[in-house]
């Protein structure tokens, strides 16, 4: 599957090391992010549409396709709005995946957790609030991006009847709180 966000592009908006593991797994990251966090509300045919488009070369992406990924200020109702893009809520998606799993090893030997002299690893619960945290974000952005379709849905066709049908609660304004210790 073609990722949508390269590692440049979560560059972009989050930090990880320029290692060779980070750079070599990053992509099953985003497509699984794509596959499993965002197809089930993007639907099927737009998320297809748009992956198409970004296969080819040099890339065919329609402007109305760049502006949802990329994202942008649209004009709805005579006021000003300003959304993220489905590219920073792919992004959020495979970080969260990424956080959870990039401190464990796989080897032949099984699965090892990194450690050394040098280096200590984060708790289970430190790396659990980074984790949601960002899953958080992601929601907080496909909200975003969803309130854009809604409000545009006339420049995507495959916008699946002008909702998204997830269950999502994105008419909240303060989509997610943050809880303490």
């Amino acid at each position: 599957m073609i990722s949508l966000v390269t590692k440049a592009d979560l560059d972009n908006l989050k930090y990880i090391s320029d290692s060779i593991k980070n750079s070599t797994t990053w992509p099953q990251f985003v497509s699984e992010a794509q596959m499993l966090d965002v197809k089930s509300w993007l639907t099927d045919a737009l998320l297809l549409e748009i992956i198409g488009q970004a296969s080819t070369l040099p890339t065919t992406i329609s402007a109305a396709n760049q502006i949802l990924l990329d994202g942008g200020t649209y004009i709805y109702l005579s006021k000003n709005y300003f959304f993220q893009g489905l590219k920073a809520c792919i992004i959020y998606y495979a970080f969260a995946r990424f956080t959870n799993r990039t401190a464990f090893n796989y080897t032949a030997a099984g699965i090892v957790l990194k450690d050394s002299d040098l280096s200590t690893p984060v708790s289970d619960k430190q790396l659990q609030r980074l984790e949601t945290e960002a899953r958080l974000t992601a929601d907080a952005i496909k909200c975003e991006v969803i309130t854009y379709l809604n409000r545009n849905y006339t420049l995507y066709p495959l916008w699946a009847d002008k909702v998204c049908g997830c269950g999502s609660s994105c008419n909240d304004p303060r989509p997610f709180t943050v809880m303490g210790d």
